[in-house]
């Protein structure tokens, strides 16, 4: 059960240090298994298509942690976390 969690807890860092490149506000919490990455505003206009391509890129890089979980909750932020054991 132990090793799972730390499987897991290496794809979710994997993904962080790959999404530090890109020019987002990240915020870890991966003490809670989770990070979210948001475009800074402003909101309109030319934010939304980078904000999409980020989203994007993030999915994309996602489907090489099968633990890893991407949810965009907006068209500005997506969560990313791993389910924990309990």
């Amino acid at each position: 059960m132990m090793a799972a969690a730390k499987v897991r807890q290496s794809q979710l860092l994997a993904l962080l240090r790959k999404c530090t490149q890109l020019n987002a506000d990240i915020r870890p919490h991966i003490e809670k298994g989770y990070f979210t990455v948001t475009v800074p505003p402003p909101w309109d206009g030319p934010a939304s298509r980078k904000a999409r391509i980020l989203q994007n890129q993030i999915k994309e890089w996602s489907k090489q942690y099968p633990d890893v979980i991407c949810y965009c909750f907006d068209s500005f932020g997506t969560l990313i976390y791993v389910l924990q054991d309990t």
